[in-house]
């Protein structure tokens, strides 16, 4: 996959074995390129922003990226997370115990038949619950209460990615601030070893680490790989 940005050469390239750093030092700028890649990601209309495949094809940001702008607040179980966790679930409980649950179900049914018929008023009720249903019944949720460290979150960030397939590629701006050099590579390789593309977009220059590749785009908008 290729991110273009219009009005600079240089195209940010995703593959396996690198994390792609923008360092952009004229604020104007970098507040700018993250609105808009932030609205493309949420779906609305830009043009001076695109994402492409290797056929040159548009993909659509908002099904291929995920963007994390606090680190400290990550919603885990935002809608589109829960949306896509709730279907596997339900995909896998019908493969394997969808009878099981079914009955279960009807079990539970028959007992709330048993007390409304005691009372005298005529009553309707769904005939059967979908397993999406009984998830939201339960308030199941993913537990974020044993992620303290900033490195933990982006971590289980990461898992939750690669494990429910919500997106190709996350971008946290400013992601050097909080954390260490090996922390930060330590990230990088967990990182690849799910898959998952890093796009860190940064206000200062920086030390170039392992796996890096950095466009940096200075005061004068003039752009440089590093």
């Amino acid at each position: 996959m290729i991110l273009k940005i219009i009005g600079f050469e240089n195209a940010v390239k995703f593959n396996c074995q690198n994390i792609n750093i923008i360092e952009i030092n004229n604020p104007k700028c970098f507040s700018h390129i993250l609105e808009v890649l932030n609205n493309k990601i949420h779906g609305q209309e830009e043009n001076e922003m695109f994402l492409l495949d290797e056929n040159d094809e548009e993909l659509n940001m908002n099904k291929e990226m995920y963007i994390a702008f606090d680190l400290f607040n990550i919603d885990y179980n935002s809608k589109r997370i829960l949306g896509k966790l709730y279907e596997i679930i339900e995909e896998n409980v019908k493969k394997t115990q969808d009878y099981k649950i079914e009955n279960m179900m009807l079990n539970v049914r028959n007992c709330l038949i048993e007390e409304i018929n005691e009372l005298p008023f005529e009553f309707a009720m769904k005939q059967e619950l979908e397993i999406t249903e009984i998830l939201k019944l339960f308030n199941l949720k993913i537990d974020n209460q044993n992620y303290t460290s900033v490195l933990e979150r982006v971590e289980i960030l990461i898992d939750i990615i690669a494990t429910l397939k919500i997106a190709k590629i996350l971008v946290i701006p400013n992601l050097k601030q909080y954390l260490s050099e090996e922390e930060t590579v330590e990230l990088y390789k967990y990182s690849l070893y799910n898959n998952v593309n890093l796009l860190l977009i940064e206000r200062e220059n920086s030390k170039k680490l392992k796996y890096e590749q950095v466009l940096r785009i200075d005061e004068e908008y003039d752009e440089q790989i590093v």
